[in-house]
């Protein structure tokens, strides 16, 4: 893989860092009290929000559920956005995983 460079940029992942981008603006104020990671598959136009999750209560749901609508919000009407959890007792961050990860706490 070459890396964009200033001279030329066209080698950028531009819709994968713009669904990033947009990932973390959707975020702000919602990320969920038990989270350790949150991050966002990008597939095409599938974007898959990524929650690493000590517990889930309630009010975790609907952080994650807000996530989904503000960022169906950010992003076209033809984009497919959904998300999926794991529990986990630390945040497990895989740079090889296919995942932005956007969010990362240590464990509580």
């Amino acid at each position: 893989m070459t890396l964009p460079t200033p001279e030329d940029p066209a080698r950028a992942p531009i819709w994968e860092n713009y669904a990033t981008a947009q990932t973390s603006q959707a975020s702000l104020g919602l990320i969920p009290d038990h989270a350790y990671a949150v991050g966002v598959e990008v597939n095409g136009r599938h974007l898959r929000l990524r929650f690493q999750l000590s517990r889930l209560t309630e009010e975790d749901e609907e952080d994650m559920r807000d996530i989904v609508s503000e960022l169906e919000a950010l992003v076209a009407q033809e984009i497919y956005v959904d998300y999926s959890y794991e529990f986990t007792d630390r945040p497990r961050l895989d740079p090889h995983d296919g995942v932005s990860w956007i969010y990362a706490t240590k464990a509580k």
